[in-house]
């Protein structure tokens, strides 16, 4: 089942698994040391993202579906 477009948060960090799991993981992983050129950041981007948890990563989209009901039932507004 799809939600359609008009009960879709515009901008909702809380609903997208890339926001409130995997960037966090991916700028923290990758920054813990400094990069000299931007080749250098990409390959360590690259690792990082291959070496996610994929437990973890299951875990992120498996509360996927509930953060996007919690946004419906406050009428998009505010919830922990």
């Amino acid at each position: 089942m799809f939600w359609s477009k008009e009960i879709w948060p515009p901008s909702s960090p809380n609903c997208n698994p890339l926001d409130y799991y995997v960037w966090g993981v991916l700028e923290r992983e990758s920054n813990k040391r400094a990069h000299n050129s931007v080749v250098l950041l990409k390959a360590s981007i690259v690792v990082v993202v291959a070496s996610m948890n994929r437990k973890h990563l299951v875990n992120a989209y498996t509360r996927f579906r509930p953060r996007l009901e919690a946004v419906i039932e406050v009428d998009g507004g505010w919830f922990e």
